[in-house]
This record gives C-alpha cells, structure tokens and sequence, in this order.
C-alpha cells in the first residue's frame, strides 16, 4: 500500500447516523449490530418484563454479542427498561443493581441514538444485506419467546414482519441504491469495476504468478469457471468467490476459487506449495476488497476430494463458510488437520477471520488442493 492510499484509509470516515467511525472494521460492527438490533425489535417486544430481563441477561451473558457503540447504548437502554419493569423477575439481585447502574448516566441518550441509527440504517437499504450470519442467535431467542406467548401476539408479530418487507422493498425500488453501492471504491479498483460490475478485489501471492482480479457472480459458482473478465468464454476461466462469501459483512471463511492451469496460470502455482519450504518462502496472500486493503497468513496446505451428495459422513471444506458455533469451528480445524500435507490449523481461534484458495489436484480421482490463511492485517 502506497503512503497516499494509507493515508486515504486514515482520513476516511463511516457514519451510520450520529456515529462516525474511523476506520470500514469498525463501520462494518456498526451495521451488524443495528442489522441485530432490528431483528430484536422487529420479533419481539422489549417492554414485556420477561423479555426484557431474558434478552438483558442473554447479553451479558456473551450469548448475543454487540461490537459498536450502537449495540452499547442499546445495551444501555435495555437495563433501563430491566430496571424499571422487572425487579420482580429477577431472581439475581446482582443484576438489577447492575441495570440500575448502567441506566443512571445513560437514561435517554441510548434510545435517542438507536433510533436514529436504525432509521437511518434502513434508509440506506442495509435490510438486503446478504448472509447476516451473527444474528442467528439473537433470532433463534425471538423464535423461543414467540412460541411462548399468545396467539394474538404471533398474528401481529407476522404483521409487522410483512408490512417491514414491503416497505423496504418499496423503499429499495424508490432510491434504486444498496449499502453496498454507499461506500467508497478503492480508486485503483473504479475503472476495472465499471468494466465488470462483478469485480469484488484483486488477489496476489507474495512472490508467485498468482497475481490476478477476483470476481464474483451472485448465486453463481459456475460462470467464471470457463469465461473471462470480459465475459467472453475462455478455457482458463476466472478467479472467483464463492456467492456465499460477502466483502461487505465477510463471513468467517472466504472461499477463492481457479483453475489449476498446466501453464501455470490461475491457481496452477498452487501445486508448488506441496515441495518441502516453499511455504516458509511463500506464506503471504494480499487480498483487497473494492473498499479495503488485507493480508492473510497461509497456516495449512490440503489435499482433499469431492465429495458427492449422498456420502454423509464426509467432510466438505469447500461448505465451510461460516461457523455459528465455536464447536463448527472446531470441526473445521479438526479436518484441515486430517487433511493437511503442510503446515496446520492449531493456531487458528474461533474469531479469526479466514481466507481459502482452492483448485483442482490429480492426486487422485476429483482431488482438490486448499491453502488455508488467516486475515493478520
């Protein structure tokens, strides 16, 4: 990265709201968690005691997790309404204590803030998101909760649901623009996007051929198998992500996928990190994103097989895009491990962000090479 674009990374801003962030990781913790914000409220009903002491304890309890401000001051606000409505529920007088301090400073300024973040969240159309996988757990308690009250509250809960997905329909349909289309595009990747709206970054091995854009095509994972970046066909292919994997709101694993070429090019370099100390030399994937600089760490090589459908009892590495639960991810170290010719995954901890590179190996019938990395920058 050039000192220019360092110090365009620096000075550039995110706001969502009356909060500015200065750096895109922190923006992008700011939408997950209004995007969970808006699930809570949307499935359920804050001002029920019950709800209101389960949800506040679920929070602090670390099983739904916040990464902004936004989601502290939602915090803030939920002790509030714990504090005054559900002393009575409260079976641990620990915690009432410690709502009623949370809320004394902090009364009002966390609903007024999250409301306006929320508000202005939606303006911008982050209701499409794709694959907001962190709120699983918020949803799963909502879904809980729902099966317990009444029927009546269950038919205006669906209610509200469909008239939230009309309106941001409309809503999308109105400004014709996407959070995605609001942040700013590196200025070296403007061109090569407008030639090809499926650009999504530029990937490059420190010290290997494989120096290459990425591209992406929604819902797509056989396109770029045969055509160019223009979109004329060619034997070669593409680079390209897998249509599960999000540069916005990444996944805890980006898949990256290329021909293994007998000339070479592509993912046919690959190959080369099965000779003993090539990876020593070569460990180091620098993979931009349209809106930010990365780097990764290789920490394993992997010979593996496809799998076909009907064999259960395999482990696929190429589904392994995100992991809900620690256990998930521990599965998938377990495996790059049984499957690993060099390095390993021990080093890897469940809230690493990675990055795996696949092709295709003649090891043996329908094998497959993977490099997986780790984001270190």
């Amino acid at each position: 990265m050039t000192d220019n674009q360092e110090k365009e990374v620096k000075e550039s801003k995110y706001t969502i709201g009356e909060y500015s962030f200065d750096t895109f990781h922190e923006y992008r913790d700011g939408l997950e968690d209004v995007k969970k914000i808006e699930v809570i409220n949307k499935q359920l009903n804050i001002q029920d005691p019950e709800v209101a002491v389960r949800l506040y304890n679920d929070i602090r309890e670390g099983k739904i997790a916040f990464k902004s401000p936004i989601g502290d001051e939602f915090y803030t606000h939920l002790a509030d309404i714990v504090a005054d409505k559900s002393v009575d529920l409260l079976e641990d007088k620990a915690t009432v204590e410690e709502a009623e301090d949370k809320m004394k400073y902090q009364k009002y300024i966390g609903l007024a803030f999250m409301i306006v973040a929320v508000v202005s969240f939606a303006v911008f159309g982050i209701a499409e998101v794709r694959d907001i996988i962190t709120t699983r757990q918020a949803a799963k308690m909502a879904e809980q909760v729902q099966q317990e009250q009444a029927q009546k509250v269950q038919e205006n809960a669906g209610k509200r649901d469909e008239a939230a997905q009309q309106n941001s329909t409309e809503l999308q349909d109105e400004q014709g623009v996407s959070q995605v289309k609001s942040l700013d595009i590196l200025p070296e990747y403007v061109e090569l996007h407008n030639q090809n709206p499926d650009m999504v970054g530029w990937l490059k091995v420190e010290g290997t051929d494989i120096d290459y854009v990425v591209v992406q095509k929604p819902k797509d994972n056989e396109f770029y198998l045969n055509h160019a970046f223009d979109g004329s066909e060619n034997a070669n292919g593409s680079i390209f992500m897998d249509y599960r994997s999000d540069i916005v709101t990444p996944t805890t694993n980006t898949i990256i996928y290329g021909h293994n070429m007998k000339s070479g090019m592509m993912f046919g370099g690959l190959k080369k990190y099965l000779s003993p100390g090539y990876l020593d030399e070569h460990k180091y994937i620098n993979l931009n994103t349209l809106y930010e600089y990365k780097q990764y760490e290789i920490v394993a090589v992997c010979l593996a097989q496809v799998q076909y459908q009907d064999d259960a009892n395999s482990y696929r590495y190429y589904d392994f895009i995100s992991a809900g639960t620690n256990e998930e991810f521990e599965m998938f170290k377990q495996n790059v491990n049984s499957l690993a010719v060099v390095g390993s995954a021990d080093g890897l901890a469940y809230n690493d962000k990675l990055l795996t590179l696949s092709t295709c190996n003649s090891y043996t019938e329908d094998g497959r090479l993977f490099v997986v990395a780790k984001q270190i920058k």
